[in-house]
């Protein structure tokens, strides 16, 4: 089903990659981000950056990250964590609601959490993992109220 539908809004292609894409819901503040498979460190990058430049222009805090078949390398992760997260939390707040869909590897959506968890002071962020789209743009949508 797609995004358009399951919400019933216009939405913003933001950046389409071989393997990851990003979309916006400019009127609800949420992004959507779906990986298909190993994400190379050229996409990966350019997503994050646009996804920057959306984020900053409509103060977007929700996010649906569709993970479950997401790989990239693990200096694309950091930069990620160490320096794209920051630059967006200062730009435009550290309250954030993120739903996620993992790949069933354990460790990997632990080490995902805690490595969130220690970069927003305690209440800040929410994360919820979420087995389908529609439940996650549905929580996402009633988050605030």
């Amino acid at each position: 089903m797609s995004i358009t539908t399951l919400t019933n809004t216009k939405v913003i292609e933001v950046y389409r990659g071989s393997y990851i894409n990003a979309d916006l819901i400019a009127v609800e503040g949420i992004f959507i981000i779906e990986s298909k498979g190993h994400c190379s460190s050229k996409d990966f990058r350019g997503l994050f950056q646009e996804v920057g430049r959306y984020a900053k222009k409509y103060k977007v805090d929700k996010w649906f990250l569709d993970l479950q078949t997401f790989s990239a390398n693990p200096e694309d992760i950091d930069w990620v964590v160490d320096e794209w997260i920051p630059d967006i939390t200062k730009a435009i707040g550290c309250k954030h609601h993120i739903a996620f869909t993992f790949p069933e590897n354990v460790i990997y959506q632990f080490g995902f959490s805690r490595r969130l968890n220690k970069l927003f002071p305690s209440g800040c962020l929410h994360i919820m993992p979420i087995a389908d789209k529609e439940h996650a743009l549905k929580w996402l949508q009633e988050c605030d109220q």
